[in-house]
């Protein structure tokens, strides 16, 4: 199967400090690719490189098969990605239907009602999104991201905050999308999210891939649970 986006060798360093180190991983379309690691191990430098708000050192990313490393963020979204940062940024001083209604840039988008319904919005959808609660702020963010249904949408923390109820409905919506033909990349740390998700996981460690697989084999792994623990 032909992959939708392929990291080969990506290498980031910050002066001597090396976040990201020859990291290659294959995502093929219809995946939930959870990308998970203790703090410090690469993850959030990881996403920005392939959403491209930092340039790898060295190495190359590929989506759909074209080179889009020395691409800006706004022309990877053009070229069909979607992306959710760790803090909502949502338009605060934009009604909820006028978030979605700015964001709804292609014509075979998700229907703006059906998201409102998913995502528990309909009631504040004349709402200004800057007086929703944090987790419904996270909800509409994920909504932005998805509402123009591009095939491949990257998530960064997406349940930061949420309640134990708001990120179990978070992870029924994110398959809920899958279904619909939409291809997630989610970096998190939330093991019981991920369990209920995810359909592959690649663990970063010091920067480097350290185990991908199933959620199954990587959680089961002894060095794994060493690495969460500290004992690595």
């Amino acid at each position: 199967m032909a992959a939708i986006l392929e990291t080969n060798s990506v290498t980031k360093r910050f002066g001597g400090f090396t976040a990201v180190e020859n990291v290659s991983l294959k995502i093929n379309a219809g995946e939930i690719r959870f990308v998970i690691g203790p703090n410090g191990a690469g993850k959030s430098t990881f996403f920005k490189l392939v959403v491209g708000y930092h340039s790898p050192n060295s190495g190359t990313i590929a989506y759909k098969g074209k080179n889009i490393e020395k691409l800006k963020l706004h022309e990877r979204i053009n070229l069909g990605m979607g992306v959710k940062f760790q803090a909502p940024s949502v338009f605060s001083e934009l009604t909820v239907l006028e978030n979605l209604s700015l964001a709804n840039n292609r014509e075979n988008s998700l229907n703006i009602n059906d998201l409102l319904t998913d995502f528990d919005l309909k009631k504040e959808k004349n709402n200004l999104a800057g007086d929703l609660s944090h987790g419904k702020k996270q909800w509409l963010d994920i909504a932005l991201s998805t509402v123009s249904k591009p095939d491949l949408v990257f998530l960064d923390e997406p349940t930061a905050g949420l309640s134990v109820d708001e990120t179990r409905v978070t992870g029924d919506i994110v398959k809920n999308l899958n279904k619909q033909g939409i291809t997630f990349i989610v970096v998190g740390h939330d093991m019981d999210f991920v369990k209920q998700t995810a359909s592959s996981v690649s663990l970063l460690h010091l920067g480097k891939i350290f185990i991908e697989g199933s959620v199954d084999k990587v959680l089961s792994d002894k060095g794994v649970n060493d690495i969460y623990l500290g004992l690595s």
